[in-house]
């Protein structure tokens, strides 16, 4: 990140600093017709532009390098708290249904402990009752 401001500093310097010729001048030939003339200055200048574009080109690959880096780390990050959710909700899960277990064997036992007290009703019923009896015996209850 460092390199950032250094690269803008030059290419402000670069757009905006009057260059003085010393007189050498080189030719190029553009679309074969007409002659440019550039200084040493100008030629300078140009192969300064060129190194920026670079070094622009190579941070740019850095930075989309840096960004699929950064999408990669973002979905580990999100799978991660997925996976931490889902073992909070099969723990739960798990707790909870020791807790259901636990609650049905008590209600269980509370539905027999008034069933043998209904049969302990009946049965003191039938004492009285031959008709009770007689049923009691019918269905294996005395």
């Amino acid at each position: 990140m460092s390199r950032i401001p250094a690269i803008i500093f030059f290419l402000i310097c670069s757009l905006f600093v009057v260059t003085i010729s010393y007189g050498q001048e080189n030719t190029l030939k553009q679309s074969g017709k007409q002659e440019l003339v550039l200084s040493q200055a100008d030629q300078l200048i140009l192969e300064a532009i060129n190194k920026t574009n670079e070094r622009i080109d190579n941070l740019s690959k850095e930075l989309n390098g840096r960004i699929d880096t950064l999408w990669i780390t973002m979905l580990g990050g999100f799978m991660g708290v997925m996976a931490f959710i889902g073992g909070i909700v099969f723990w739960d899960r798990r707790t909870f249904l020791k807790r259901a277990k636990e609650e049905c064997r008590q209600e269980v036992i509370a539905d027999r402990k008034t069933m043998e007290g209904m049969l302990a009703a009946i049965r003191k019923l039938s004492e009285k009752s031959p008709e009770t009896r007689e049923l009691l015996n019918n269905f294996g209850l005395l």
